[in-house]
């Protein structure tokens, strides 16, 4: 995160929590520029870290809906740095591309080691909202000096039991929210990979090295039962 990023936060825990780091750090002179407002982007706010210099919507953060604390609609309805704006004018990609070094914080539920992200659904059933997740995506990568990350938990408690969120192939059902081609950063307590460009071997080698150490040989085991199985 350079100063002077425009910055988006999708919904989840994780997000939040970044722009809460950025609140309390070095860092600054950030514009906003996202589709949901949270409680992390009024902090930005309160600590002086925004200035809004993007390049488009000069001098007002921007957003489509708030979901947070009272405090934050509390904030939101006397904000006159606050914008709200229609979905498209917040989400297509072409205008994200526009923001001075626009970078998206998305959270994933799922990533395969092809990089096909699932963040709205689980067990094909709808746990979120697909919304402005793979436009901002996009549209980050697409700005001068942009990047996008995509931040989850290396596993998950699920019924009592520890599951694998960086698996080998996604479970039947499974709906893509964001599809490989598209992914840029993808971050867990881990590390961080640059998936963009690579091959499918060099994608299922950077996500390994994100999974949970319990769970890497599965995961080197089916990556190269994959490259070895033969075709039809």
């Amino acid at each position: 995160m350079r100063d002077g990023a425009t910055l988006q936060f999708g919904i989840g825990g994780v997000p939040n929590a970044i722009a809460r780091i950025l609140a309390d750090g070095p860092r600054g002179d950030f514009g906003i520029h996202t589709e949901m407002l949270v409680d992390g982007v009024k902090l930005l706010h309160d600590a002086g870290k925004v200035s809004n210099r993007k390049g488009l919507h000069d001098g007002f953060s921007v957003c489509t809906f708030a979901l947070g604390s009272r405090a934050l609609y509390d904030w939101a309805a006397r904000e006159p740095a606050l914008r709200f704006l229609p979905v498209s004018a917040t989400n297509l990609p072409a205008l994200i591309g526009r923001n001075r070094r626009m970078v998206s914080v998305n959270a994933a539920i799922m990533v395969d080691l092809a990089g096909q992200v699932v963040a709205d659904t689980v067990a094909g059933r709808q746990h979120s909202g697909v919304g402005g997740h793979e436009s901002f995506v996009t549209g980050a990568r697409e700005a001068d000096g942009g990047t996008s990350i995509l931040c989850l938990h290396a596993t998950a408690m699920v019924h009592g039991e520890r599951r694998a969120r960086i698996v080998a192939e996604l479970p039947p059902g499974s709906i893509v929210t964001t599809p490989r081609h598209q992914v840029h950063w993808v971050a867990t307590e881990h590390g961080i990979a640059n998936l963009f460009g690579r091959s499918a071997r060099e994608r299922a080698e950077c996500l390994i090295a994100l999974a949970d150490p319990a769970h890497r040989e599965e995961l080197r085991a089916a990556a190269r039962a994959r490259v070895q199985a033969p075709r039809a």
